[in-house]
């Protein structure tokens, strides 16, 4: 009997992904509690996760803890910072460092059992491996990455896979890049089974799909909303306690000022649509350095 088809999403962010710097600021990737991944997780019918923060495991073995709770599987990743641009480890039980090359870190996820993955390869925002990805020893790449809302990123990355597929086999994954747990199943990639086993070997055979719509632009304002508001409460609490940051007082209260300013305001909503526009052209631009 055959088995059912079940899918999954391969690259999703919580709290533990630390401070991202974009234009000169400086502020959480995430601020997702894992409890939060695991509801929508279930909700989407998702049978498989996989929690990838920035440069740590520890996400994903939060995460894990809450399997039975919620019926659905977990797998331990991260996404990891080479020199080289981004890899996606998955199966990982012990931290691999950034900052290796590529091919280094690579070998370092085959060691431990686990499989790699390139995310967004084409992405202009992200650091990306580019066509680097044909010359590595990659278990996938995600062709499909639901975070990026243009289309242009997307579609180069499918259509450098196929062309190149005959000499570089890999599998086609599909992935929110979820950063609010609202996202989680925006992207998706689908496999025969319903187990994290099943999924490990569908990825190795080569035998996945991918699916999913563009996280919409309101989510995206969403998130920003609500790391700026979380990192407000930190704020605060650490006026009243003084503990958990350990920053200047100016610091604290221009920050605060800031945050208070963007959430009281149309703020979200203008640098949201700005943002938007801007990275369509930055695609755009990708699209005329890329030769597909």
């Amino acid at each position: 009997m055959e088995k059912e088809y079940s899918k999954g999403d391969l690259h999703i962010h919580t709290k533990y992904s630390g401070i991202t710097r974009y234009m000169g600021l400086k502020f959480p990737d995430s601020v997702e509690e894992p409890r939060n991944v695991m509801k929508y997780a279930k909700k989407r019918n998702l049978s498989v996760i996989a929690i990838t923060d920035h440069n740590t495991i520890r996400g994903g073995l939060e995460t894990k803890k809450l399997e039975k709770e919620f019926g659905v599987e977990v797998v331990v990743g991260s996404e990891i910072m080479t020199r080289d641009g981004e890899v996606i480890g998955l199966y990982l039980n012990e931290e691999i460092p950034r900052g290796l090359s590529a091919e280094e870190t690579i070998e370092l996820i085959h060691e431990q059992g686990g499989l790699a993955i390139a995310p967004h390869p084409y992405s202009p925002i992200c650091k990306a491996l580019g066509d680097k990805i044909f010359q590595l020893d990659l278990d996938g790449v995600e062709v499909f990455n639901a975070y990026h809302r243009d289309s242009i990123i997307n579609n180069i990355a499918l259509e450098k896979v196929m062309k190149n597929y005959h000499k570089k086999p890999v599998a086609f994954i599909g992935s929110s890049d979820a950063h609010l747990a609202k996202m989680v199943g925006n992207g998706r990639t689908y496999f025969q089974g319903t187990s994290k086993d099943d999924l490990y070997e569908a990825i190795v055979n080569r035998k996945t799909t991918y699916g999913g719509s563009p996280t919409p632009l309101w989510d995206i304002i969403l998130w920003s909303y609500k790391v700026v508001y979380e990192s407000e409460k930190k704020l605060i609490k650490s006026f009243i306690f003084r503990n958990e940051l350990n920053i200047p007082f100016y610091k604290k209260l221009l920050a605060m000022f800031s945050g208070l300013l963007y959430i009281g305001t149309p703020l979200p909503f203008i640098t949201g649509i700005l943002g938007n526009y801007y990275l369509k052209r930055k695609a755009k631009s990708k699209l005329k350095e890329v030769h597909i």
